[in-house]
């Protein structure tokens, strides 16, 4: 409950935005309450994306540790969606770490991201497809804003469909989509140099 309520706090305000006590009281608990558990608002903040966002690493490196005919990149992200629909809210606290200025960098998020794209970096190596800098940049960005950017849109879409993006029904039809997407990429032949 406390990180839940954590983790949609700092999705809504912004980790500068969001104070201990906002937390607190919306979990309904005594601010000191909070010191029981965690020693700082960065700690805090560590542990909800952590708890997020480690699963999502894990799978990652298993697919890493996996030998290029067995790893199954579409399998791979549906996994991954399925992590995020357990947790909707993150994928805000990592587009926020995107795009906060220099001046309210968030460090903790922006280590996140740095992670996750370099699993996907060594993702790609893992493949016989060896995508040019620029394709693979894309590649980055594209199944970053299919994956993150599918949750973050969600309470727009929600807002402007009256449709649940975040239903069962809906994520496992995003998992189809994703897998679709990853295996036309995978089957893409190699440009010409």
């Amino acid at each position: 409950m406390l990180l839940d309520t954590a983790e949609l706090l700092f999705a809504q305000q912004g980790y500068e935005a969001t104070a201990l006590r906002d937390i607190a009281a919306a979990a309904s608990i005594q601010q000191p309450g909070l010191y029981k558990h965690f020693e700082s608002k960065d700690a805090l903040y560590r542990c909800v994306l952590q708890r997020a966002l480690q699963p999502l690493a894990d799978e990652m490196e298993a697919t890493i540790d996996q030998s290029p005919q067995d790893a199954s990149f579409p399998v791979l992200a549906g996994k991954m969606v399925d992590v995020l629909a357990q947790h909707p809210n993150v994928p805000m606290l990592l587009i926020r770490s995107l795009l906060s200025p220099p001046t309210d960098r968030d460090e903790i998020g922006m280590a996140w991201v740095e992670r996750l794209a370099d699993y996907g970096r060594r993702l790609t190596r893992t493949t016989a497809f060896e995508p040019s800098t620029e394709d693979l940049t894309l590649q980055i960005i594209a199944i970053f804003n299919l994956l993150f950017g599918y949750f973050w849109a969600a309470p727009l879409a929600r807002q402007l469909s009256g449709v649940d993006p975040l239903s069962p029904a809906l994520i496992e039809r995003q998992k189809m989509l994703l897998g679709e997407f990853i295996r036309a990429l995978e089957n893409r032949p190699q440009p010409a140099e």
